[in-house]
């Protein structure tokens, strides 16, 4: 079943200045670089993805905004329940925000550059649902031919990191719901 935001919740989103796209079910990073997504290189395949745990993310309405979150760069994975939380609080009732996983940033990396021209997080990193043993991934876009960068972050913390909140709808399923508890 995909989630789908009710009228009144897309209008109030939209409103508060929010982008939309929908979502497709069952992405993997793996999936989407076999369909061609814009990865730079191969590293993250090659050295890292035995290691990695790709959480899912259900498909469906995702809201957006180009960027990492107000007052979020340079805090620690730690820190995004908090900065999510706060960020709940300024959202119309219907919809959720949540920390998306690896595939869903990278599919939405390409799907906003391929309708409107620009990279949503560039020269800078998102945290992720995903983990790593030796720490969380992160995911950005640096460059402009290849560009979207996935890597483990072992410190829990680092330069050019931050939030970027996927707004989904409610009531969501416990990972996107409660991604860090």
């Amino acid at each position: 079943m995909t989630r789908l935001f009710s009228p009144a919740t897309r209008d109030a989103l939209q409103a508060q200045g929010w982008r939309f796209a929908l979502l497709p079910d069952g992405l993997t990073l793996e999936t989407l670089r076999r369909a061609g997504a814009s990865f730079k290189g191969t590293k993250y395949f090659d050295q890292h993805a035995s290691d990695a745990h790709e959480e899912p993310f259900e498909g469906g309405d995702i809201a957006y905004r180009p960027g990492l979150m107000p007052d979020s760069l340079n805090r620690t994975y730690d820190e995004s329940p908090a900065l999510l939380d706060g960020l709940n609080r300024l959202l119309p009732p219907g919809a959720t925000a949540a920390l998306g996983s690896a595939a869903a940033y990278a599919w939405l990396l390409d799907d906003h550059h391929t309708r409107a021209g620009e990279w949503l997080l560039p020269s800078c990193f998102t945290w992720t649902l995903d983990g790593h043993r030796s720490g969380h991934l992160v995911i950005g876009a640096f460059g402009r031919t290849q560009p979207i960068l996935v890597s483990p972050l072992p410190e829990g913390r680092g330069r050019g990191v931050g939030v970027m909140p996927l707004i989904v709808p409610e009531p969501a399923s416990a990972p996107m719901a409660h991604p860090l508890r």
